[in-house]
């Protein structure tokens, strides 16, 4: 009997290989700060999906795959780094974050833009569409 290892037991490194190999739409893998060690939490499919894995006292990093329509061509993948800092996450906390934000980015790539998430109202594929932009000015989810 073949054992199928859970996205949870997978490498960082494994999980969003994975998720970039297939690109499939609303995919994400999210990794959060555990003492000094960056952890895999969870991967799954659906922008919903995702915003009820992130936790209001929580602060993590997430890549977000959505396939969208971009210069006339549609279906095209694109690879959304955020980083979440919940509403309710204590301060040091976010300071720590921070600190391991570029080490967090270097593991979730390749990523085509950047955003920061601090709450749910905005956290929808629409919008998340919109501000992953390098045009769109804020790239700031409230």
């Amino acid at each position: 009997k073949n054992l199928k290892h859970t996205k949870v037991e997978m490498s960082i490194e494994a999980a969003v290989k994975q998720q970039v190999g297939e690109s499939k739409h609303g995919a994400w893998t999210k990794i959060v700060l555990e003492g000094n060690r960056l952890v895999l939490k969870g991967s799954g499919v659906g922008v919903e999906t995702l915003r009820n894995n992130l936790a209001d006292e929580e602060c993590a990093f997430a890549l977000l795959t959505l396939r969208m329509e971009l210069q006339g061509i549609k279906d095209q993948p694109r690879h959304i780094f955020i980083q979440w800092k919940g509403p309710d996450c204590p301060g040091m906390r976010k300071v720590k974050s921070n600190q391991a934000a570029q080490e967090a980015l270097n593991l979730l790539s390749p990523n085509h833009g950047q955003l920061e998430a601090v709450g749910k109202t905005e956290f929808k594929e629409e919008i998340i569409g919109v501000k992953w932009q390098p045009s769109a000015g804020s790239h700031v989810i409230n």
